[in-house]
């Protein structure tokens, strides 16, 4: 009886071995692709701010209504300037949060303005290159 437990973890240990080498090669296959390229790169940023913003923004309603420890208007702005401009402002109009705050109306617009300045600069620079 022991010796067959002990072989049947011995298998399983082995399979779990196969799966996770399995795993780490398909993750190591889709982030070589993604970071191949700076467009890419760059678009993959874009999509995990924006979602971390959304979230962020429906987070701090929650606990806004929950009279809970809010989110820092602070972080709320850092990570709408590190290129999640259009989720927060997504998430502000759609939970009706910090709308009526001069500080996110008009900030998280000039971001997104200076968001695609500067990705059509960088377009056309590499056009012109």
């Amino acid at each position: 009886m022991y010796d067959t437990c002990s072989t049947e973890i011995a298998l399983l240990m082995e399979y779990c071995g196969k799966l996770v080498d399995a795993i780490m090669y398909i993750v190591n296959v889709v982030f070589s692709f993604i970071f191949s390229n700076i467009w890419l790169t760059l678009l993959f940023w874009i999509l995990i701010i924006n979602f971390m913003a959304i979230f962020l923004m429906k987070k701090d309603k929650k606990y806004a209504e929950e009279n809970a420890r809010r989110i820092r208007e602070s972080t709320l702005l850092i990570v709408a300037l590190a290129g999640g401009a259009v989720g927060m402002y997504y998430a502000m109009y759609k939970y009706k949060h910090k709308t009526l705050h001069k500080k996110f109306t008009i900030s998280v617009p000039v971001f997104i303005v200076i968001h695609f300045a500067c990705i059509t600069y960088m377009l056309v620079s590499s056009f012109i290159v």
